[in-house]
């Protein structure tokens, strides 16, 4: 069995409990459309540690220990809630650099992130990083 898991933003947290990303992923739709028919497990829901004023303490070692959580657990792939992006000047949906930074992370040591959970903009394709 596949297990995933969806990582989300703090700050979006404290107004949201998510049921938008679990109904996606229940229904296996929108950017777990690619899931339909497959054996997947959720098995971690988190947020990041924050960032700017809301920034929490052990910020690094925080996520250091969450990312080497995700690769006890063998998690395969981590879908990155649309909260995580904010909209710039133009308008444009732009993803966080906390979560940027925590995607590279997560990738270096072989977890795949993918872009999205629900939403217009939830693509379910493997996030693009620079």
């Amino acid at each position: 069995m596949k297990k995933i898991a969806i990582l989300r933003c703090l700050k979006t947290s404290a107004s949201c409990a998510g049921t938008g990303c679990l109904r996606a992923f229940n229904e296996r739709s929108e950017g777990f459309g690619k899931y339909a028919g497959e054996d997947v497990q959720l098995a971690a829901m988190w947020t990041c540690n924050g960032c700017g004023d809301s920034m929490l303490e052990n910020q690094e070692e925080g996520i250091e220990k969450k990312i080497a959580r995700m690769v006890k657990n063998n998690i395969e792939a981590v879908h990155i809630s649309h909260c995580t992006n904010k909209k710039n000047a133009e308008d444009v949906p732009v993803l966080c650099p906390t979560i940027a930074n925590i995607s590279r992370k997560l990738e270096a040591v072989g977890v795949r992130v993918y872009d999205g959970t629900h939403g217009q903009h939830a693509s379910g394709e493997r996030l693009k990083l620079d």
